[in-house]
């Protein structure tokens, strides 16, 4: 096969395995160090993202924006580690890890859109309380 062709065909096709690259290398630079690579969590300490029911709502989009500053329940268990903030992400990049986390760890997603988390974040700026 011709070279030109062939390269091509390579990059198109290496680059649909994990769509959400940027979001991937952000969770990992952000994220995976309390959540795991998995987003199975740390037992009691922190709780899985792989799981949770979250993860596209504009609840988490507040999370990642504001963090949490106080006691975080999770069934009758409550966990005492505070989130931090990640104010500093833009909304394609809160965008990106959304929908890598939701790529990754539920079955049926929906992609969430830029203008969808620029929203959350907004609504988000305008609350006075941390989640």
């Amino acid at each position: 096969m011709n070279k030109m062709i062939l390269l091509p065909l390579l990059l198109l096709f290496s680059c649909q395995d994990t769509p959400y690259q940027q979001g991937k290398r952000l969770y990992s630079a952000y994220c995976a160090n309390c959540h795991m690579d998995d987003g199975s969590g740390l037992s009691m300490m922190i709780p899985a993202i792989s799981t949770s029911t979250l993860t596209y709502s504009p609840e988490f989009v507040c999370l990642l924006y504001k963090g949490k500053n106080d006691t975080i329940f999770e069934g009758n268990s409550f966990l005492v580690k505070e989130m931090p903030s990640f104010k500093h992400l833009s909304s394609t990049e809160v965008t990106n890890i959304i929908n890598y986390v939701n790529h990754s760890f539920i079955k049926d997603f929906t992609e969430k859109n830029i203008l969808e988390t620029t929203r959350d974040l907004e609504n988000c700026s305008k609350q006075n309380h941390l989640y």
